[in-house]
């Protein structure tokens, strides 16, 4: 029974093993494809100054030896990978940086060097600085964002990943310039800002804490600390009960910049030590944390093998929880690629070929404007999301009708010329210019009449005072529904520039616009215009004409109302009541005692009050004439323009400003003029081919280790 459960129990551990490398084989793959470059990868990136005691770190951690005879720090991004393995092995190989051309990216990745055994390692390197052009000329480079990638397998390994970054470093000398520090700089902060990414950030305790920025930065790009780990190096060069020793002891235990992952405490190799097999490092490492201030921190925070269980155990648990975000980033990375290159087109060269690629973005266009136009928002062109900006430039019917409804509503309100305000009533309009009372406009009408006087009889008008009075205040309306115009127009072209830069390139799209659309929404705003001449027209010149019995009942509506407004004033000035308030009957007697009511008066005052008069009766009734025909005729043009202009001359005719039928009767220098695609075009389609291939690879290797967990889980259980 004992040896079963030994057995089980050295099974289960050798199947956590395996998903503990899975998953950093993963992501390790995932590098090596290249997908970093799309997608921010789960890792641990080593930063700190330079001399600082990350290589002496890296080094102690993973039994290799990195080479520092130059004087200089690390000139470029290191990748160390570390895997336990059987067989003792380094493998280097390189890996370009995107900025690369292609037959540099080709050389460099073809580049592949094998370390027998540590002595035999600094030449692989020195060989790897050469391939990436940092030695050999006096016109080198000092710093490269290539990244050396070193594999290394050993049966004492840990299974574990690391990103060494080059040392930031302030002051120039002759080996590395301002613009150096700027570059190094960018490079660590631009791995900072990863989010997925475990920030290592190293600090020496022999120098002033506040001349190394690493934390600064760290504490900018991370302010609550939740993914950096800091890493205290060299305490053996501090004196022992200094105030450095001090301040370096309460930084570890976390008392002056707190960080969720906390710190960490390492003593490398010295130059008088350098000698010392790992053995006699680890001996002195783990005497000297026992006797000396450091030992009042908790022994998982000392010493090379609580770190390398430490990072293991941060990485893991990075990984394991944002791996998930990575095939989803992948995935949607490999759709925004095919939607691209769709966009782009296959490469076209012959005349042929771009005559099919206009067809093609012909069809696809007219469908969508037909679509945009008949209201019916299927397509996930016209998906809409709160807060969206554009998503009435989509939804063109949507955007038209909202356009038109408040056209009516401005015609409504501001259409008049003056708002005429009767009697006892007060303006709905603020300026003086813009409104005028009843009586003082029946003056003005009486002017007219006078003016317009033909072969009617005294007391009557001439009908013309009626067109003259429409024109006045009609004014307005060519102003108004030509701003309409201009704002109809101006929404088409924002929904076909929207749809143009959808489904085309950027190239494609701009010489589409420039080259054929806008010139033909140009012509079909012209005839809009001209058909808004044509419906204006007949109401500034024309007398005026309706068989719309909307006419009587709206002068008998004014006139109604009026009439009603002055009894009421009479009646309250006769006897205190309205028609509103009068109560049913009244006491009185033939006598009129007091509190009865006098009806001789009453009377006197409404025959008084309600006597025609014939110059006035004439002039009032052709000014509510003119009012009411202004509430037929603006009806009618807004729905004229609306339907027989915006409609039937522009809207319905959109699907065919860019249709296969156009297309089709191209001539070969429009087919030329419009389909044909630029160098940026060709760079653009290129680069997302060799994404999209990258993004697919690594999604295969995610979806076989997704399978390959299942088994594992499923074994464990």
């Amino acid at each position: 029974m004992r040896k079963e459960i030994i057995q089980h129990t050295k099974m289960t551990s050798d199947l956590a093993g395996h998903l503990t490398k899975s998953l950093l084989d993963i992501v390790d793959s995932l590098r090596s494809h290249g997908v970093s470059h799309y997608v921010d990868l789960p890792q641990i990136i080593v930063c700190g100054s330079q001399s600082s005691g990350k290589s002496s770190t890296l080094e102690s951690i993973s039994g290799i030896a990195f080479p520092t005879a130059e004087g200089l720090c690390t000139r470029f991004a290191t990748e160390l990978i570390l895997r336990r393995g059987d067989k003792p092995e380094i493998k280097v190989h390189i890996q370009p940086s995107v900025n690369r051309s292609n037959e540099e990216r080709a050389r460099l990745s073809a580049f592949a060097g094998n370390a027998k055994d540590q002595d035999d390692f600094p030449r692989v390197v020195e060989a790897a600085k050469e391939a990436m052009g940092l030695t050999g000329s006096e016109g080198a480079k000092i710093f490269s964002t290539d990244v050396l990638r070193i594999e290394s397998t050993s049966p004492s390994a840990p299974n574990l990943t690391l990103v060494d970054l080059p040392g930031l470093f302030g002051a120039s000398d002759k080996n590395q310039s301002d613009d150096d520090a700027a570059l190094v700089q960018d490079l660590v902060v631009s791995y900072m800002r990863q989010r997925r990414s475990i920030i290592l950030a190293v600090v020496a305790a022999d120098n002033p804490f506040a001349n190394q920025p690493v934390t600064k930065f760290a504490r900018d790009i991370d302010p609550s600390g939740s993914r950096t780990l800091g890493l205290i190096t060299k305490p053996d060069k501090i004196y022992e009960g200094s105030d450095s020793e001090r301040y370096y002891v309460e930084l570890a235990q976390n008392l002056n910049v707190n960080l969720t992952l906390g710190w960490h405490v390492l003593r490398n190799r010295s130059h008088t030590t350098a000698n010392d097999t790992t053995e006699e490092r680890d001996e002195r490492e783990a005497e000297f944390f026992a006797n000396s201030a450091w030992s009042a921190l908790d022994l998982s925070q000392l010493g090379v093998e609580s770190l390398r269980a430490r990072l293991r155990k941060i990485l893991w648990k990075q990984i394991q929880t944002e791996l998930p975000g990575v095939k989803a980033e992948v995935q949607s990375g490999i759709k925004d690629c095919r939607t691209k290159l769709a966009q782009l087109g296959k490469a076209r060269s012959t005349t042929r070929e771009k005559h099919t690629y206009l067809q093609r973005i012909s069809s696809h266009l007219s469908k969508l404007v037909r679509a945009a136009i008949d209201g019916v928002y299927a397509d996930h062109f016209f998906e809409s999301f709160p807060g969206q900006q554009d998503a009435f430039e989509r939804r063109l019917r949507a955007h038209v009708q909202k356009i038109l409804a408040e056209y009516a509503e401005q015609m409504r309100v501001d259409g008049h010329a003056l708002e005429i305000v009767e009697d006892g009533l007060d303006p709905t309009r603020s300026s003086r210019r813009r409104y005028t009372m009843r009586e003082d406009f029946l003056q003005v009408v009486k002017v007219l009449m006078v003016e317009c006087r033909g072969r009617e009889l005294p007391g009557t008008y001439n009908p013309l005072v009626i067109g003259d009075l429409f024109a006045r205040q009609s004014k307005p309306w060519e102003a108004i529904t030509q701003n309409l115009v201009e704002q109809i127009h101006q929404a088409a072209a924002n929904n076909f520039h929207k749809i143009v830069s959808e489904i085309c390139d950027e190239n494609t799209s701009s010489r589409l616009m420039k080259g054929h659309i806008q010139p033909a929404l140009y012509r079909l705003r012209q005839d809009l215009k001209n058909k808004v001449d044509e419906l204006l027209k007949p109401h500034l010149s024309i007398h005026p004409i309706t068989y719309n019995d909307y006419l009587t009942e709206t002068v008998q509506d004014i006139q109604t109302k009026r009439h009603d407004r002055r009894f009421d004033e009479l009646a309250l000035a006769a006897c205190g009541y309205t028609s509103e308030n009068a109560p049913d009957s009244h006491d009185y007697d033939d006598d009129n005692i007091e509190g009865g009511i006098d009806l001789k008066n009453i009377l006197s005052l409404l025959k008084e009050g309600t006597r025609p008069n014939v110059e006035e009766y004439s002039a009032s009734l052709a000014a509510d004439v003119a009012a009411a025909y202004y509430q037929v005729a603006l009806k009618k043009f807004i729905d004229d323009v609306s339907v027989n202009a915006i409609e039937t001359c522009l809207i319905q005719r959109l699907p065919e400003v860019f249709c296969p039928d156009v297309v089709w009767e191209f001539t070969e220098e429009d087919v030329e003029r419009l389909g044909s695609e630029d160098d940026n075009t060709v760079k653009e389609r290129n680069e997302a081919t060799k994404k999209l291939a990258i993004l697919e690879e690594g999604l295969k290797d995610l979806d076989a280790f997704v399978a390959r967990s299942s088994v594992y889980a499923a074994a464990l259980e």
